[in-house]
């Protein structure tokens, strides 16, 4: 090899680590992939059981759970499947209530 290639692979060797390690001393933090915005265990059963009901499963219903309160939004196509979706939640054994905010589009 000659010197001139030797003096060119290593600066672009160099240009190439340095652009990638720049690259990744600024990566975005996901926030909701923190330990604090996951859905509890509880929530995830709720959402299943949501998702496995014939009427509701191209629903798009989100369940989150305060203490024995079910919270639930997103947006259903009719009225009884804001109903159904709220009967499903109430189901669960550690809920006791159920705020519905389901949109009806």
């Amino acid at each position: 090899m000659r010197p001139y290639h030797v003096v060119v692979f290593l600066l672009v060797g160099s240009v190439l680590i340095t652009t990638l390690l720049a690259g990744c001393t600024s990566a975005p933090v996901n926030e909701s992939a923190t330990l604090e915005h996951q859905d509890s265990f509880e929530a995830v059963k709720i959402k299943t059981w949501l998702i496995q009901a014939p009427d509701l499963a191209g629903s798009a219903i989100d369940v989150d759970l305060d203490g024995e309160r079910a919270i639930l939004s997103g947006f259903v196509e009719t009225e009884q499947q804001r109903t159904k979706a709220e009967a499903i939640a109430s189901q669960h054994e550690r809920v006791t209530s159920v705020d519905n905010n389901i949109t009806v589009k």
